[in-house]
């Protein structure tokens, strides 16, 4: 039996038969039917994208190579690859020399030492100043302050310092000046400058020094035995130590307040001077200051002594400060009874003939009201002879003032006489009311002042030894008595030492002040054993992973070679393509990381790509980029990657075999099997393909039938 189907209108009639749809269609060159089978599929609803399959590998990026900047040999390696280094840690030693990591700009290339000028001396100060060694101003001049900071850097890390140089020598003489002085027999003075010792009084050896152990810090406590006190009193500051230091530790303290300490109540200090640091003796739980609170005869409110214990700088302090770390103590204001207290004092116990004097009253009191002093003459110096006369009443305090002055002015006369004193002495005004008092007598009552002749004095010269490097010494100038006016005293400097670098300049002549018999001169010296070379410090953004060491223990390395090579400390998974699946890529588009050694999956985005490409030989172009993905990569540099990029998705689309549509100039079509049996093609608008299936946009419903396939030459029966 066969089936016939007729053609009307472009339609043809279908049947239903095993695995498809059978259809007939009559030819008028063949009179013999021919059937075909057609395969259907529905219209689905599924979720499409676009995939591109491409490679990758994991790597951790080299990020720099540290290369020598000096020659030397490797002395010692602390890293090994993989190592991960933190600012401040040792890397390798060279000559001796620990190399250690830290933060700057650029690389140190050049010995640095007192005089350098440079950007890099800049960066050296303030990699020192950020480690915690205080340089008062950060520039670009290495100066002595710096070499000061860098000596305390490199004794932390067990640097020692350049080879010790010989011993060298100062010498200083005296030389003449007529007008003001005559050289005595003991003119001159010598000293040799020695090398400088480490901590402990040895030399520090070049390279890492063995750790010690560190016993316990003490921590120190701060308490007062009054709150309250009153002027003429005084005060105790306790200091406790838990545990008692096992050595002398130098403690140091913050004074603040708004009560002033000096050494003199007549320069406005209302208590004894404290010291900004003191030491505490081993062994000593406790230690105490008494200061004396002056009787400063000032009226005054209530002022405070505020005592604070202070953080040591550096790493490693000697102390730790305790939570009682300040005492408070208030200085009550003193009466309103006052009654001023008058003292005499010269400018200058000596005074040469024709020179002038000035005598000072001082007030304990500041009155708001001019004082008048009464005043006596005496000495063997004849008043308006061997002085200009001075009158009695010529002395007044001012109103707001506590001191006066009386300038004398000596006669330079053609006698030839022993030395004479005039004596000034303040004495009661006779015409205050008796009890009443404007002023009293205070001691010094009086003060007396020599009248010399014209005679020269004759100076010596005092000092000599040994001065380490980087220490001080003094030689001091003495006259065999007080000069009567300022003097120039010059002097000349020698030996193997040389200025500037191995001591301070000196300025070879010092002013030996009026009424003084001698005069002291600092010699600084220089340690300039303490130098910088550009190895000391390996610059770089740290912290960073060693990726390779590149030379062994006890190797010698030429200037320039290679070292060590830094990397990224994680992984990184880089992408390559060709420029036409570049232009398909863009930043933050889903992927998926297939790593093949370890056969696992990791959800990603693309996090970086190139813009620019990287051209081979051969012409071709090359793009990279990043996929940075969810978890832990456990890998091994150069570990391949399959990476799945999802360039377009759909999510419930319509969709259809890709092998149903049928695409033309004029433009896409399916065949839909209608309801009642027939064929009809229908206009589509296609979008996105996944493998075997399309997108459509517009055309059909979702419920129809499309013809996938034809077989012409279908055997239904089969």
């Amino acid at each position: 039996m066969r089936t016939r189907t007729a053609l009307i209108g472009g339609v043809v009639a279908v049947g239903l038969v095993a695995g498809g749809l059978l259809i007939g269609r009559a030819s008028s060159d063949d009179s013999t039917p021919r059937e075909l089978l057609i395969v259907p599929r529905p219209v689905e609803r599924r979720d499409l994208d676009d995939v591109l399959t491409i490679s990758g590998e994991i790597r951790r990026d080299e990020i720099q190579t540290i290369n020598l900047p000096v020659d030397g040999k490797v002395s010692s390696l602390t890293v090994e690859d993989g190592d991960t280094i933190e600012e401040g840690d040792s890397l390798f030693a060279l000559d001796g020399r620990t190399s250690v990591a830290v933060v700057g700009d650029f690389a140190f290339y050049r010995r640095l030492d007192v005089g350098s000028e440079g950007p890099d001396v800049h960066q050296l100060e303030s990699i020192l100043v950020a480690a915690g060694y205080p340089i008062s101003s950060v520039d670009t001049l290495y100066t002595e302050e710096t070499r000061q900071a860098l000596t305390a850097w490199q004794a932390d890390h067990g640097y020692g310092g350049a080879t010790p140089e010989p011993v060298e020598t100062i010498t200083v003489g005296l030389s003449p000046n007529q007008a003001g002085y005559t050289i005595g027999k003991a003119n001159t003075v010598a000293y040799s400058i020695v090398p400088s010792e480490a901590l402990g009084g040895e030399r520090l050896a070049h390279g890492p020094v063995a750790p010690q152990g560190t016993p316990q810090k003490p921590i120190i406590t701060l308490g007062a035995d009054l709150t309250e006190v009153v002027e003429g009193g005084q005060v105790v500051f306790t200091f406790v130590a838990s545990p008692a230091p096992a050595n002398n530790i130098t403690v140091d303290l913050t004074i603040g307040g708004d009560a002033t300490g000096g050494t003199d109540p007549d320069d406005g200090a209302d208590y004894q001077q404290i010291t900004n640091s003191f030491l505490f003796p081993a062994g000593q739980t406790s230690y105490s200051v008494s200061v004396p609170v002056f009787l400063d005869q000032v009226k005054e409110g209530d002022e405070e002594i505020v005592v604070s214990l202070t953080d040591q700088f550096g790493n490693d302090p000697n102390y730790v400060v305790g939570p009682a770390n300040q005492a408070r103590v208030t200085i009550l204001a003193n009466g309103d009874d006052l009654v001023p207290v008058i003292t005499v004092t010269s400018n200058s116990s000596v005074v040469r003939e024709g020179g002038a004097v000035t005598f000072t009253f001082r007030s304990t009191v500041e009155s708001n009201q001019p004082l008048d002093l009464v005043i006596a003459l005496g000495g063997s110096a004849a008043n308006g002879t061997d002085y200009v006369e001075v009158q009695q009443d010529d002395v007044t305090i001012a109103a707001g003032q506590t001191p006066a002055t009386l300038q004398v002015q000596t006669r330079d006369d053609d006698r030839v006489e022993g030395d004479e004193r005039i004596v000034v002495s303040v004495v009661p005004n006779p015409d205050d009311a008796p009890g009443s008092p404007s002023y009293v007598v205070g001691n010094p009552a009086s003060a007396a002042v020599t009248i010399q002749s014209d005679d020269l004095p004759e100076l010596t010269l005092r000092g000599g030894g040994d001065i380490r490097e980087g220490g001080a010494a003094s030689f001091t100038i003495v006259a065999d008595a007080p000069v009567a006016e300022d003097t120039s005293v010059n002097y000349q400097v020698g030996g193997t030492a040389q200025p500037g670098s191995d001591y301070d300049t000196l300025a070879g002549t010092v002013i030996l002040p009026a009424g003084h018999s001698q005069v002291t001169v600092v010699i600084s010296t220089i340690d300039d054993d303490v130098i910088f070379l550009p190895s000391d410090m390996v610059v770089a953004d740290w912290p960073a992973r060693i990726g390779t060491v590149d030379v062994d223990e006890g190797e010698f390395v030429l200037q320039g070679a290679p070292v060590l090579t830094l990397t990224e400390p994680v992984f990184t998974i880089t992408l390559s393509v060709s420029a036409s699946d570049r232009a398909e890529l863009k930043v933050g588009q889903k992927a998926e990381v297939h790593l093949d050694s370890a056969d696992s999956d990791f959800a990603g985005i693309i996090a970086t790509l190139d813009e620019t490409a990287t051209v081979d030989q051969s012409g071709a172009e090359t793009y990279e980029g990043t996929v940075q993905v969810e978890g832990d990569l456990v890998a091994v540099d150069g570990a391949r990657v399959t990476i799945d990029v999802t360039l377009a998705e759909r999510l419930g689309v319509l969709a259809v075999p890709v092998a149903a549509v049928l695409r033309s100039a004029g433009g896409d079509q399916v065949r839909v099997i209608n309801d009642e049996g027939t064929i009809s093609r229908v206009d589509v608008t296609i979008g996105l393909i996944d493998g075997e299936w399309v997108e459509i946009v517009d055309g059909l419903r979702g419920d129809e039938l499309v013809v996938v396939d034809v077989d012409p030459e279908a055997d239904p029966g089969g």
